[in-house]
């Protein structure tokens, strides 16, 4: 089971972890109502036909908890998700015992590692799922935003895999400094654009009113909101602020849960990065219930000092898009027209927050922690020279979540076990990390 100082659990041949074979519906065991999403200008719930126009039906009906997604904790995962899954998952998750010596802690630090596959980071979980759907429905173009560009590039390997075409708004920022992300996803071929553009009304008064822009995922929301309402067959795929997104990521935690359990260890603390929050509450998702009845493990969400939604931003009905076309949700946000600061994590470069994450943080049930970006760069760094293993600037924050845990058990001398989710690989964001760290 051990190889070197990695304990690598998804490979231990005698106790080898299945694929999960099912989704966590996770909304079901929140021990609270969920306020519903209300239509764009009304103050009513939205039902399914508001929004056939924008995303794959499926999808509705799981982001409005309609049918069975109102009724099963436990959704099958169809055949042909579940065989995409099986090239990728499961994934390791391994204790970086090189880094708790560099620490000197009595913790344990585990990381689930969601970075080995195609697109780099834990989005193909849902992009897949989100491609089939759209497959099915016979739709031919799906239209996404994507920050840093893990996204994006989990979206086109999808489309490509299911048949479908992928249009993608990358917000400016990412798209001028991050060129190999772009090249990654026309490589698969999708179309991308740089946003604000100039192909879309949003985009071109964005452009007049700041030609200087350097573009957020709500403008790049808003621009595929637009191209999706104007053109037949083309439908809205959401990487991360979307609930369909949370359930699908459970596979993440469903995994990690049976990992741990054959550690003999049981996680006294979760973390994970949050830009949306999909990849933290896929993460925590199985373990919602156990929260709920006993308010254990403690699950913190690492979100950037200088776009702090959780942390202060308000618990309120706001758009998910800056051109304010989307249904209503509950969420903290900073509101759709933030104009986030141009830092180098740009998948957590977004306004609000998915209305799961965002209804358990506002009853104290997960604790949301503000971090530095030259923190969580030299965070990322040590990682890299202890394990071996370039987190994105993103997952970066997860490790140094862990990190100030794992000093925390030290300086109170006990043990403590730390799981984190490693959410993707930092391999082609080396200028940011340059720039942050000044080297090179």
């Amino acid at each position: 089971m051990t190889t070197g100082d990695a304990t690598n659990i998804s490979a231990a041949p005698s106790e080898r972890v299945e694929v999960p074979t099912r989704w966590i519906n996770a909304a079901l065991d929140v021990p609270f109502e969920l306020q519903p999403p209300l239509a764009p200008t009304e103050d009513r719930p939205v039902v399914v036909e508001d929004f056939e126009w924008l995303w794959p039906r499926e999808c509705l009906e799981i982001e409005l908890r309609q049918g069975v997604y109102g009724e099963e904790r436990e959704i099958p995962i169809p055949p042909d998700v579940l065989d995409g899954y099986k090239s990728y998952r499961p994934t390791p998750l391994f204790r970086a015992r090189r880094l708790e010596r560099a620490l000197n802690t009595p913790a344990e630090l585990w990381f689930k590692r969601e970075d080995q596959n195609p697109g780099g980071s834990h989005k193909l979980n849902t992009a897949l799922a989100q491609a089939k759907y759209a497959a099915d429905q016979g739709i031919r173009t799906l239209v996404t935003d994507t920050g840093a560009g893990q996204w994006g590039t989990a979206l086109a390997f999808a489309c490509q895999r299911f048949g479908l075409d992928c249009v993608v708004f990358m917000v400016r920022k990412s798209f001028d400094e991050k060129p190999y992300r772009r090249y990654l996803m026309e490589m698969l071929g999708a179309t991308v654009h740089s946003s604000p553009s100039e192909l879309t009304e949003v985009g071109r008064r964005v452009r007049k009113e700041d030609p200087d822009s350097t573009g957020s995922l709500g403008m790049g929301m808003s621009e595929a909101i637009e191209l999706v309402r104007t053109t037949e067959d083309h439908r809205l795929a959401l990487g991360c602020m979307s609930y369909y997104a949370v359930m699908h990521q459970t596979v993440i935690g469903v995994e990690t849960a049976q990992q741990i359990a054959l550690a003999g260890r049981q996680p006294d603390v979760l973390i994970g990065c949050v830009g949306g929050g999909s990849n933290l509450m896929g993460f925590a998702g199985p373990y919602i219930a156990s929260l709920a009845k006993t308010g254990k493990p403690r699950i913190v969400a690492a979100e950037p000092a200088s776009v702090p939604c959780l942390t202060s931003g308000d618990f309120r009905y706001d758009w998910a898009d800056y051109n304010r076309t989307t249904p209503r949700i509950a969420m903290y946000s900073l509101g759709s027209d933030f104009q986030p600061p141009p830092i180098h994590s740009g998948g957590l470069r977004y306004h609000g927050k998915t209305p799961l994450l965002s209804a358990l943080v506002h009853e104290g049930f997960i604790e949301a922690r503000p971090l530095d970006q030259r923190a969580v760069f030299e965070a990322g760094q040590l990682f890299f020279r202890t394990e071996g293993i370039l987190p994105a600037p993103e997952s970066a924050h997860a490790v140094l979540a862990a990190i100030d845990e794992a000093r925390a058990a030290a300086e109170a001398e006990e043990e403590r076990v730390i799981v984190s989710c490693l959410s993707g690989h930092g391999y082609l964001d080396l200028a940011g990390y340059a720039d942050v760290l000044q080297f090179g």
